[in-house]
């Protein structure tokens, strides 16, 4: 008789769509699986949910298409006969070397927020299959578009499976983005009242964070930066410690040697903002300039190019670009009523880098 157990090939067949990047991405039969290199079990990754597309009126006039709803790190971790995808908190920390680390990790326990069946390993066993379908096109509220409060406000009552798919699934280097068409049943939609109906577009973006974190400068209430907190325990009194870092960019020189000789230097890494593609032609060249013209104040810490503006790619140049993709920073030009401007980012809550940056830009 032949085996029961599971193989590869069973899944991953000559009909299968595969997509190579963080994890292998496998599509069969409407079915979506991860193939998780062995590897990046256990590797902190920052997940971010977004609204894509949003319908008219959801949750007032500060949100709209690109609108970050929830930012968690999460882990993969094998258990078992599963893995388990986890968030993980920095509420609390403390090294691991301390015997306190112990009890921050007892009193922090790690939610567990979806469990996987083990389907089978790669043909060298060194990444394990999971199904992933599931996680994605039914309601898990720790992934979930519409928070609590909108469903309360909009009398949500379920996700209709029936009007719900995996709108796409790609993999890149560095992240995975997922887009997702989520329609709800709610008795007081936003908008479109007769329907009784949300429907919304949503995309997660998981990217692996940075192997060494950033060193974190502390933060001083004097000076306006955005933040992220912690508790303490790594403290010589017998005290919890809050402490707070700013929110910055990771700008290291390509040349140290002559930056410490206080010549200018270009970093690493420049900090990009791309254009929307919806930006009226007309202000296109003039926000540009606003975001170029910083490139004279980072001159005086010792960058040059170390900020810019870029027009969005056409379709011909990269058929995959997104605004929603985690590793493109923006500049988002939203047609809405709603007057100001304000400036959200994604960072490392280990080291406050920012990861990527959007700035709304209201048509009014």
């Amino acid at each position: 008789p032949k085996s029961k157990t599971p193989k590869y090939a069973d899944f991953v067949t000559k009909d299968t769509k595969t997509d190579n990047g963080l994890f292998k991405v496998h599509e069969t039969k409407e079915k979506y699986y991860y193939e998780i290199p062995n590897a990046l079990l256990e590797k902190e990754m920052l997940l971010v949910t977004r609204i894509k597309d949003i319908p008219a009126g959801l949750g007032g006039g500060y949100v709209n298409a690109g609108s970050k709803i929830n930012e968690q790190v999460i882990v993969w971790e094998k258990f078992k006969n599963n893995i388990l995808l986890k968030v993980k908190s920095y509420n609390a920390i403390a090294n691991d070397s301390l015997p306190i680390y112990k009890s921050v990790k007892s009193n922090n326990l790690e939610p567990i927020i979806y469990a996987f069946d083990i389907k089978t390993m790669n043909k060298d066993s060194t990444a394990t299959l999971i199904e992933v379908t599931k996680l994605f096109d039914s309601d898990v509220k720790a992934i979930s578009g519409l928070p609590g409060r909108f469903r309360s406000s909009y009398k949500v009552r379920r996700l209709d499976a029936s009007r719900s798919f995996i709108n796409s699934i790609k993999s890149y280097p560095e992240n995975i983005e997922v887009v997702q068409d989520f329609t709800f049943d709610a008795d007081a939609p936003p908008s479109n009242r007769s329907t009784n109906t949300i429907t919304m577009r949503i995309n997660q973006s998981m990217i692996l964070l940075p192997e060494n974190p950033m060193t974190p400068r502390l933060y001083d209430k004097r000076v306006g930066y955005f933040s992220v907190g912690t508790v303490d325990y790594n403290s010589e009194a017998l005290k919890a410690d809050d402490k707070r870092y700013i929110r910055r960019w990771r700008l290291e020189p390509k040349d140290s040697a002559a930056y410490f000789r206080g010549e200018l230097v270009e970093p690493v890494k420049p900090i990009i903002y791309y254009l929307d593609p919806a930006t009226p032609e007309k202000l296109r060249k003039y926000i540009k300039q606003g975001v170029d013209d910083w490139q004279k104040v980072f001159e005086t810490a010792g960058f040059k190019n170390a900020i810019m503006a870029k027009y969005p790619p056409t379709k011909e140049e990269d058929p995959e670009f997104s605004m929603e993709d985690v590793r493109y920073s923006s500049i988002r030009y939203v047609a809405s009523t709603t007057r100001n401007a304000v400036g959200p980012s994604v960072s490392d809550p280990r080291s406050g880098e920012i990861i990527e940056s959007d700035i709304v830009w209201y048509h009014n």
